[in-house]
């Protein structure tokens, strides 16, 4: 057998592994953070505007202060940044993960909360 007879290189193969349970819910975690940053700025920003209310958070007020676009491009940064440091150690630190997205999860839910508070007591519904 000469080598133009032999066996055909493979240049491209795939494998595709399906993802683990763990996987798709830290995949839906990070969507629904970064959905809960989406929509506690977009609230913040619109309550500020009415002047209803004031960033609770004095890092985040200076960021408001410097340009309200920093603050958007931070909420939506860090939640995303967040996903892929949990997905580059996954394997690894799986609890730390599970407590630290849980617990992050739980405080955004809990701002949701004083955003509708805030808009139930200001008449806006």
């Amino acid at each position: 057998m000469s080598t133009s007879e032999s066996k055909p290189l493979k240049t491209f193969q795939t494998t595709r592994s399906e993802l683990t349970t763990f996987e798709k819910q830290l995949i839906s975690a990070t969507i629904i953070l970064l959905t809960l940053n989406v929509l506690d700025i977009t609230l913040t920003l619109w309550g500020m505007s009415l002047h209803l209310i004031e960033e609770g958070n004095p890092l985040m007020q200076l960021v408001i202060e410097k340009n309200p676009q920093y603050l958007t491009a931070l909420k939506l940064l860090l939640p995303i940044m967040l996903g892929i440091a949990c997905w580059r150690v996954r394997d690894t630190s799986r609890k730390l993960i599970v407590y630290g997205m849980g617990l992050t999860l739980i405080v955004y839910v809990l701002i949701m909360f004083v955003h509708v508070h805030w808009i139930y007591t200001s008449r806006l519904l």
